[in-house]
């Protein structure tokens, strides 16, 4: 047990070191990060049997421009999960790892019955760019999403709009190769191994019409054919965004597509409203009889488990310190309901202070309830 607290005592202390000069260690080494911590609770629907969790959230970026073409880069992630969550779950560790990184470039520990301490080398590429040309290879974030909560188009990795904590997003092992030409239209290939035996692969055609930012991507996700469409530009004064990605059927499946819609709009007074619709033709159409038929463990061909999906949101910067910020989300049908407020305050000089609450309801057996709560605050230090 001593074993690890000094492994983490090490790593906190690192970055403290780190940070205290700048991010530039030299021209060509850069190093950046943060340090979290996490508290959390976790209630039933009355309130009852209630558990609380914490999560001490370590990252160090490290970039390397040996020539002014080359860039090489290294992220470690690293999190020390204690509590009820852990305790609770039986396996805990098994369940961090990314299962589209084809490398296991990770390590859990499970230090007690209510402890796990884990580590990932979650980005290790190298980058080179020239141009229009612009070629990464290794491990990496692709992210071919237009729109804010919900990301049809992003195959190679689908983001859970729950995850608040998690804002660099999983990343995968592969290449990716862009070339973008005069006329402000592009083409980029990618290519991830997920160390299965389904792989994903995919063109992505952009440009620019009308004012419009427009993308045509087509391709194969884990052996099943896919093509999809995104936009982004404006009506008057508001935002319109929209993604629309089709997986073909597959023997013995039937076909399925993901679409949004999404509106936004900024305010004279500051107020900042948006508004996402999703549709998903195999997603759950009337209630369930029970909360674990409604699994919102997400993936790119399974944003959401249910069919109709309606989502608003309100956020406001109070002053230059307070900002907050209300989402509610609408399932017609299964009258799924969540409610998700929460509010940021910066403490001093990049130091951040987040609270988030999530309330989940359903109608269960004909009962519209409260299912569950879940309420957070997160203190972060970037440096």
């Amino acid at each position: 047990m001593r074993k690890w607290i000094q492994v983490l005592g090490y790593v906190l202390l690192s970055s403290r070191v780190l940070g205290q000069d700048s991010t530039t260690v030299s021209d060509k080494f850069l190093v950046n990060g943060y340090i979290k911590d996490l508290q959390s609770v976790h209630f039933k629907g009355k309130f009852s049997d209630s558990y609380f969790g914490n999560i001490v959230h370590n990252r160090l970026n490290f970039k390397y421009i040996p020539f002014e073409k080359f860039t090489a880069t290294t992220e470690i992630r690293t999190r020390l999960f204690w509590g009820g969550e852990v305790k609770r779950i039986p396996g805990f560790e098994s369940f961090l790892r990314n299962n589209n990184e084809k490398l296991n470039l990770q390590k859990a520990w499970k230090l007690n019955s209510s402890m796990v301490l884990h580590t990932n080398i979650e980005r290790l590429n190298i980058n080179y760019a020239d141009a229009g040309l612009n070629i990464r290879i290794g491990r990496q974030r692709i992210n071919w999403g237009v729109t804010s909560t919900w990301n049809p188009n992003d195959i190679f990795n689908a983001f859970n709009f729950l995850d608040f904590d998690y804002e660099e997003r999983a990343g995968i092992d592969g290449a990716n190769v862009q070339y973008a030409f005069e006329n402000r239209s592009g083409l980029e290939i990618a290519y991830a191994n997920t160390g299965k035996a389904e792989q994903i692969v995919a063109l992505k055609y952009s440009l620019n019409k009308l004012n419009y930012d427009i993308q045509f991507i087509g391709g194969s996700y884990k052996n099943r054919l896919t093509a999809g469409a995104g936009w982004a530009g404006y009506i008057q004064d508001a935002g319109f965004k929209g993604e629309v990605q089709y997986f073909l059927p597959q023997k013995g499946t039937t076909g399925h597509v993901n679409m949004v819609i999404e509106g936004d709009y900024m305010f004279k007074n500051g107020w900042y409203l948006s508004a996402g619709f999703l549709y998903f033709n195999m997603g759950l159409s009337e209630s369930v009889t029970d909360w674990n038929q409604i699994d919102l463990r997400l993936s790119p061909e399974n944003l959401m488990p249910t069919k109709w999906n309606s989502l608003i949101s309100v956020a406001k910067e109070i002053n230059p310190l307070l900002s907050v910020n209300c989402t509610a989300l609408y399932s017609p049908g299964t009258n799924l309901l969540i409610l998700y407020p929460s509010l940021q305050y910066n403490l001093a000089t990049n130091l951040d202070m987040n609270f988030v609450w999530q309330s989940f309801f359903a109608e269960l057996n004909t009962d519209f309830k409260a299912v569950n709560h879940q309420g957070f605050v997160r203190a972060k230090w970037n440096f």
